[in-house]
Order: structure tokens, then sequence, then C-alpha cells
């Protein structure tokens, strides 16, 4: 395999670095905020006619909106990092982990743009006299609670724990970032409670991950020759 041994070969490897980091900062970002916007809506506890005079309201279903548009965005940008992390280290990792790593990955975003949709699927119908039954408000937001604290943590934690794995075995970036990963893919796969704000134990990670490895492109660069 040829190695990049010029500063001009180096190059295309800095701006994919980059790239890496820039998409995880655009998902760790756009990611939270969409939850939070999630958040808003009323808890499946809520009386109906709190529910009724909160979806009436045309700011709450524009929230809603854009909390789908953000969550759809954040996914592209995730699965962009996704792939410049396992093109620059899963060359070097074998099949196990690098199977894990990309699927769960991709189970991931499956489970967060079906509960994004889910918990705004009120919001994308057309506004009618009749707003949409009490208990298919409570059935939409029950799933989506479902899929946010039960399921979704868990294949995060897969996510972080196996993301972990590669950095410790490849060294492209500091060990106590893997270990970080390690301590936070136990906590959110035996206790999910990432219920306040919504969500934020996987954009945290890669939000790190993305800063440590921009300011580690030289560890990248060295590990690459």
């Amino acid at each position: 395999m040829t190695q990049p041994t010029t500063d001009g070969g180096l190059q295309p490897l800095r701006r994919r670095v980059e790239s890496a980091a820039a998409a995880g900062v655009v998902y760790a970002i756009l990611a939270v905020v969409a939850l939070l916007l999630i958040q808003s809506v009323p808890a499946p506890s809520s009386t109906e006619a709190e529910w009724v005079e909160w979806i009436g309201d045309v700011g709450n279903r524009r929230a809603l909106f854009v909390a789908l548009s953000l969550a759809s965005i954040s996914s592209v940008a995730f699965l962009w990092f996704v792939a410049v992390i396992r093109r620059r280290i899963g060359e070097r990792e074998d099949r196990f982990f690098s199977t894990v790593f990309l699927g769960s990955a991709l189970v991931h975003v499956s489970l967060f743009l079906v509960m994004a949709s889910v918990a705004a699927a009120p919001a994308m119908l057309p506004r009618t006299d009749s707003p949409i039954g009490w208990d298919v408000f409570r059935l939409a937001e029950g799933t989506a609670l479902g899929i946010l604290l039960v399921a979704g943590p868990r294949i995060q934690a897969v996510f972080v724990a196996s993301t972990s794995t590669l950095f410790l075995r490849t060294g492209v970036v500091p060990r106590w970032l893997a270990y970080l990963g390690y301590s936070l893919a136990v906590v959110m796969f035996i206790v999910p409670i990432v219920a306040t704000p919504m969500g934020v134990g996987l954009p945290a990670f890669v939000l790190v991950s993305s800063i440590t490895i921009f300011f580690s492109r030289r560890r990248i660069e060295d590990a690459s020759s």
C-alpha cells in the first residue's frame, strides 16, 4: 500500500481528517438541537386539553418540522463522520470490530430518524378542525420515547464502545478518549440516564472525538506514514 511520504500526499489525508472532525461537530450540534425541540412536545401524561392547545399553535408545529429536518441533516453528517473514520482506521482493524462499528452506526441512524419522524408526525398532518386523536398521540409519543430512552441508548452504547476500541487499537487519538468512551458506553447501556436533555450521550462523545481528532492531525499523519 502506498504511504503518503510527501506534503502533497499528506494534504488529502489532512482534508479527510478535518472533514471528519467538521462532520462530527455538525452532527453533535444539530442532533442536540433536534432533541431539545422534540422534548418540547407535551408528555404522554398531560391532559388532552393541553395537547390540543399545544398542537394548535403554529409555532409548535413548525418546531417539530424543524426538529425532523435537523435530525435528517445530522444523520447525514453522522454517516459522513463514520465513513471518514472507517476509511482511516478500518483498514488496520479486524472485520469483527469494523462490522460492529458500521452496523451500530446504521442502526442508530435508523432508530434516530424513526423516533424523530414519529414524534413529529402530528405536525406533518394537514390542519383540520378535528385535531389528531388523543389516543393516537399517546401511542406515537410512547413509541418515540421507547426508542429514545430504551432502545436507542443501548445501540449508541455499542457504537461508542466499538469506536473506542478502534481508537485504542490504532492509537490515532489519545488513549484517554477511548477510556472515556468505554465509561460512557457502560453507563448508556446499563442505565439510560439521557432523559434531560434527551439523548446527549452520543452527540457529546462524537463532539469530543471530533475536536480531539482535529487537534490530533499530526498523530494521525504519523500513524499513516
